[in-house]
């Protein structure tokens, strides 16, 4: 028989997939408190016992998702003791595929509806925060950088992020393949030159 922790580890997973799966099908709008519930199978009342709001059950699901994003990013990159330089073209292919997954998609919806809602920029302001953080950490690991390299290293990756995020919600409407590969092929060395040339 289950405890009670982990009845409430289970009704939360239920609830943050349930905001998830709301996000990538309904959107931000209309991901409200019934729609997550009927998702999840719960009551609005089994939400309110494990979330105070349902900012805070949306904060939680975006922390997911960049869980889920890391733990993809981490098993695709070179152990830190690899002989060889990490294949940059794997690592942007890694992080276009990421954003082109259906979990960013609902990333990318509480992102934008964020820039207008102050309630909602507060609440996932710090996960973001995070979140690029440890994708920081996770290349400083696997490439070591020096000090005097690490915020340029921080600003090409970032941005390499930043580009595949928005190609991800432009591609959706219009794909242009050629490009597509010709950005992939200029990330890939923008990240080569960031961290290896310094």
């Amino acid at each position: 028989m289950a405890t009670q922790a982990e009845r409430r580890a289970a009704t939360i997973a239920r609830l943050v997939d349930a905001t998830v799966e709301t996000l990538v099908a309904e959107g931000y709008a209309r991901t409200t408190v019934k729609a997550i519930c009927d998702r999840a199978g719960l009551s609005q009342g089994a939400l309110f016992r494990q979330f105070d709001t349902r900012l805070d059950l949306v904060a939680r699901a975006v922390q997911v998702i960049g869980e889920r994003h890391l733990a993809r990013f981490a098993d695709a990159l070179p152990p830190p003791d690899a002989p060889r330089a990490p294949d940059w073209s794997r690592v942007v292919r890694l992080v276009r595929d990421l954003c082109r997954s259906d979990t960013h998609a609902a990333w990318h919806e509480v992102m934008v509806a964020a820039r207008t809602d102050a309630g909602l920029r507060a609440a996932v302001s710090m996960v973001l925060r995070d979140f690029e953080a440890a994708v920081l950490a996770a290349v400083q690991a696997m490439v070591p950088v020096h000090p005097d390299r690490e915020a340029a290293v921080a600003a090409a990756m970032l941005s390499v992020m930043h580009c595949f995020d928005s190609e991800a919600v432009t591609v959706a409407v219009y794909g242009n393949p050629a490009i597509e590969a010709k950005r992939l092929a200029w990330a890939a060395e923008t990240l080569r030159r960031a961290v290896e040339d310094g």
